[in-house]
């Protein structure tokens, strides 16, 4: 497996947050980690990424293991991570967001290469590539998000809560996207959020976090019909 989590705590100083957690993710594969807020989720992801400090366990990348590893050297391995928030930079252009997520690409031609394959996916942001990234609606500002994280053309991407505060009719058309991450693009997607119905449609695996810990880890259709894991660990994800 590229992504290949084992036996890992997360915390920040003292306090634990994430406890024994085992996960992996392989090739064009996305797989779903869900659960009530506060389970750990996100710190999981912060773990994993290097922003977070891991007190135990292994985080293993194509084979090599990634603990300790920076951010920036995270992202130059071909991991990236598009946190919480639609985090953008909104008083600069689409296009210069683009340009500061393929910072690492050192070949300026290269580099514009990669974010042409993100105005392919996302042609809005081609139409808009010229407008400050305040200017977005709520859902072009995700696909800016994501896009930017895109841009050095990443093997994997973590995304938490893509769909967070988006209108019904935008969350299905960035969830679609996602898809095409895996599908067309060849990315693996580990994604965390709370939109179970959307998360669940587009996963080849899940896993539910509570507390933690896994819980359950399973093909979607198996979770969604486990009445064990109903309203104590998914009821919350399910609204």
């Amino acid at each position: 497996m590229p992504l290949s989590v084992e036996n890992i705590e997360v915390g920040y100083g003292k306090k634990i947050v994430v406890r024994g957690v085992s996960l992996n993710v392989g090739e064009r594969e996305i797989v779903a980690l869900v659960g009530h807020n506060g389970a750990g989720k996100s710190s999981l992801l912060n773990g994993i990424f290097g922003v977070a400090h891991v007190s135990q366990g292994g985080v293993t990348w194509n084979g090599r293991s990634i603990v300790g590893a920076s951010p920036s050297a995270n992202v130059r391995a071909g991991l990236a991570y598009a946190p919480q928030g639609a985090q953008i930079y909104r008083t600069l252009t689409v296009a210069e967001n683009l340009t500061l997520g393929a910072y690492v690409v050192k070949d300026r031609a290269e580099a514009n290469r990669r974010i042409a394959k993100v105005y392919e996916l996302f042609p809005i942001l081609y139409e808009r590539r010229d407008l400050h990234a305040a200017s977005l609606s709520g859902g072009e500002r995700q696909m800016l998000a994501i896009g930017a994280v895109l841009a050095p053309s990443p093997q994997l991407i973590m995304l938490d809560e893509p769909s967070g505060g988006l209108a019904p009719l935008v969350v299905e058309k960035v969830f679609d996207t996602i898809k095409r991450l895996a599908d067309e693009f060849g990315v693996s997607v580990l994604l965390v959020e709370q939109n179970l119905s959307e998360a669940f449609r587009i996963a080849h695996r899940a896993y539910v976090l509570t507390q933690g810990r896994i819980v359950a880890e399973g093909l979607p259709a198996e979770l969604e019909q486990d009445e064990r894991l109903g309203g104590r660990f998914l009821g919350e994800a399910r609204a």
